[in-house]
């Protein structure tokens, strides 16, 4: 009985581990959706605006309609941007920020030749794949002047895509060519820009969510829900000609709850999920715990094997492993001068399960991607941990060197043996010097020679200083001599040269600092040039741009690492 109600509290922990990332995180969506959210989610609009001269007319009037059309569009339909002139420019791939749409918008001007193919095609470029209902909404005059790629190649991009066209009327209209891209809807003036661009809202907007019903006698019919209907070729020099009343769809939507009930759900979920997480996770780590009672095998009684078992061959398997290879006495160096008091197996093993859980929540959150990532960001993370803290315990001894060095030159003036020295050192010096010479006076007392514990502590600290002083001892006890007085010679020589070390690094300070802030400042303003004004960073983003950006990024890594080897030259 007591075996089945582990195995049942095992099956729940794990249960819990898993269910608990994703009850939060989906409830947590779930919670924060709506129906016309989840329908606005279906369709990604990009504006597509000419700005060659022949629009110069008419530019007042486009700029002002299409503000209109951004702002009357539902609040979760994600909007681009694409001008065209001379050159195509993305402004901005469909986002829900109307701001920085306006902003855009208002920002438009007109001059160069119309390169409206190219435009069809960069713009079919912007849709997130996964939109079901992407669309197009095209105003331009019609006729292409200057674009790369011809009629064949831009019709041959709209595969899933729906044009909706708007043809300025100006001396250089060409309906043909727009015709051959969508549907068109011709417009005159400044009214019939308006107007056409109220009818491609009302029409998209249908689509997102459901119209109220409508008075009017004209017969109504309900719009897919996957393509726009196409439209005839009218005039649209008023709203009433060119409006079409959006139908009332068959189906009904319920009304959405209120926002202070779905964010209280969300974060109920959210709670729950992470306090099922927690329980699963403190119940594993319980079980795969060793036991400290007495175990029933020492008295002579079989039992099943248990998960802490399985963790001790896991670790062993890992350890075994690491032999083969030769790497486990590496790895548990490595491990001993970061002070981590784990075995490698153990710190493997910890440190793969770690990755593993993350992972789960990287699957969750990312998709496969996203796993793979976040488990490689955790074990390089745990990497550097360890080279950190070995670094830093490294450099620590090496500052307490010297006065070491002074603290076993005065305990053998006092008359003590060599060994009785370093025993005060590991007795009255402050980490990590204590503790490594303990370690010496553990080995030492085991049997190994006492110039073979030294040399493994510098070789196990990286220390050539220390590397001296073993060879100094190994003299002494050749030729004799005055031990302690060439202990505090080495220790001054050693003192002196930290001290220009520290004279160096302070005289290098504004070579690293500036090789630091040179290397920093194109990466901080490239981002604030995206944010500032994404129209101008998109054309470095495509064609002689594109290239200007790889050559200067190649160029600031050989400048940086040309600056760091100025710099490490001066300091040695």
């Amino acid at each position: 009985m007591k075996r089945s109600m582990r195995h049942v509290v095992r099956c729940v922990a794990a249960l819990l581990v898993v269910v608990g990332p994703a009850f939060a995180l989906g409830g947590g969506i779930a919670g924060a959706r709506t129906p016309v959210a989840d329908a606005a989610r279906q369709l990604e609009v990009v504006l597509v605006i000419d700005t060659s001269a022949s629009m110069r007319p008419a530019v007042d009037a486009t700029k002002a309609a299409a503000t209109t059309f951004v702002n009357s569009m539902p609040a979760g339909v994600r909007i681009g941007l694409t001008t065209f002139g001379d050159v195509v420019a993305v402004a901005t791939p469909p986002t829900t920020d109307r701001e920085l749409l306006t902003q855009l918008i208002g920002g438009i001007v007109v001059d160069g030749d119309t390169a409206l193919y190219d435009a069809v095609i960069a713009s079919t470029q912007q849709f997130d794949p996964a939109t079901e209902q992407k669309v197009i909404v095209l105003l331009s005059d019609g006729r292409d002047e200057g674009s790369l790629a011809g009629l064949d190649a831009a019709v041959g991009s709209l595969a899933g895509v729906t044009v909706e066209a708007i043809s300025v009327t100006t001396e250089e209209t060409d309906l043909s060519s727009l015709s051959a891209l969508g549907s068109v809807t011709p417009a005159d003036d400044a009214a019939g820009v308006a107007a056409a661009f109220a009818r491609v809202a009302g029409l998209l907007a249908a689509t997102v969510e459901p119209a109220a019903p409508t008075s009017s006698v004209a017969p109504t019919t309900t719009l897919p829900s996957t393509t726009l209907p196409a439209t005839t070729i009218a005039p649209a020099t008023t709203p009433a000609t060119a409006g079409i009343a959006p139908s009332t769809p068959n189906t009904t939507v319920p009304a959405p709850a209120s926002k202070v009930s779905t964010a209280s759900r969300t974060s109920a979920s959210l709670w729950l999920g992470a306090v099922a997480t927690f329980l699963g996770l403190f119940v594993l780590i319980l079980m795969l715990m060793p036991q400290t009672k007495v175990s029933k095998a020492r008295l002579g009684i079989e039992q099943p094997r248990s998960v802490s078992d399985m963790g001790k061959r896991t670790v062993s398997a890992v350890e075994a492993a690491l032999e083969r290879r030769g790497t486990r006495d590496g790895y548990a160096t490595k491990l001993s001068v970061a002070d981590i008091a784990m075995r490698p197996g153990e710190f493997i093993s910890s440190v793969a399960i770690g990755a593993l859980i993350c992972g789960l929540v990287g699957l969750l959150i990312g998709g496969p991607f996203g796993a793979v990532l976040v488990a490689t960001l955790v074990c390089l993370g745990a990497i550097t941990y360890v080279n950190r803290r070995k670094a830093k315990r490294q450099a620590a001894f090496a500052e307490q060197l010297p006065e070491v060095l002074q603290l076993l030159a005065t305990a053998l003036r006092s008359g003590f043996g060599l060994v009785q020295a370093i025993d005060s050192v590991a007795e009255e010096a402050e980490e990590p010097a204590r503790s490594e010479f303990a370690q010496v006076l553990v080995e030492q007392r085991l049997g190994r020679d006492l110039s073979d514990a030294i040399r493994a502590l510098a070789r196990r600290m990286e220390s050539d200083d220390l590397d001296w002083v073993v060879g100094a001892i190994d003299i002494n006890r050749d030729v004799g001599g005055n031990l302690s007085e060439i202990l505090t010679r080495v220790g001054a020589t050693i003192r002196e040269r930290h001290r220009m070390a520290r004279q160096v690094a302070t005289l290098t300070a504004e070579g690293r600092l500036s090789a630091r802030i040179l290397t920093a400042m194109p990466i901080v303003m490239g981002l604030w040039q995206w944010r500032a004004n994404p129209e101008s960073f998109a054309a470095m983003t495509r064609g002689g741009g594109l290239v200007a950006l790889v050559i200067a990024g190649v160029l600031m890594v050989v400048g940086t690492f040309w600056v760091r080897r100025i710099v490490n030259s001066l300091a040695v």
